[in-house]
C-alpha cells in the first residue's frame, strides 16, 4: 500500500473514530430517555447529518465541515452496528419489565 493511500486510510479512521459511533451515542443518551427503538444508531446518524448541514450543531461553523464527513461515514457503521444489535433491541422493546429504569449518573 503506497504512502498516499496509508494516509487516506488513517484520516478515514481517525474520523470515524473522533465523530464517535452514532450507535453507542443513540444507545447511551438518546433512548434511555425517549424509550427504545430499533435502528437508533441510523436515526441518530442522520440526526447528525442534518445538524451540521444546517447548522444547529453546538460548535463553531467550521467545524460543521469537519464533522459532516465523519457523520456521513459513520452512518453505515452505525447501521451494521444496530443490524447485528437488532435481537437485543427487540428483545428490550417487548421484555420492558427485564429492565428496571435505574437512576442515571
Amino acid at each position: 500500500m503506497n504512502t498516499k493511500r496509508r494516509l487516506a486510510v488513517a484520516l478515514i479512521l481517525i474520523a470515524t473514530l473522533a465523530s464517535g459511533c452514532a450507535s453507542i451515542r443513540a444507545r447511551t443518551d438518546v433512548l434511555p430517555r425517549k424509550g427504545w427503538t430499533v435502528y437508533p444508531g441510523a436515526r441518530q446518524g442522520m440526526t447528525d447529518i442534518d445538524a451540521a448541514v444546517n447548522g444547529k450543531l453546538p460548535y463553531p461553523g467550521w467545524m460543521h465541515v469537519l464533522l459532516f464527513p465523519a457523520f456521513v461515514l459513520d452512518l453505515p457503521v452505525g447501521a451494521v452496528f444496530d443490524t447485528l444489535a437488532l435481537p437485543y433491541d427487540l428483545y428490550r422493546i417487548n421484555h420492558p419489565e427485564d429492565f428496571p429504569k435505574g437512576k442515571r449518573k
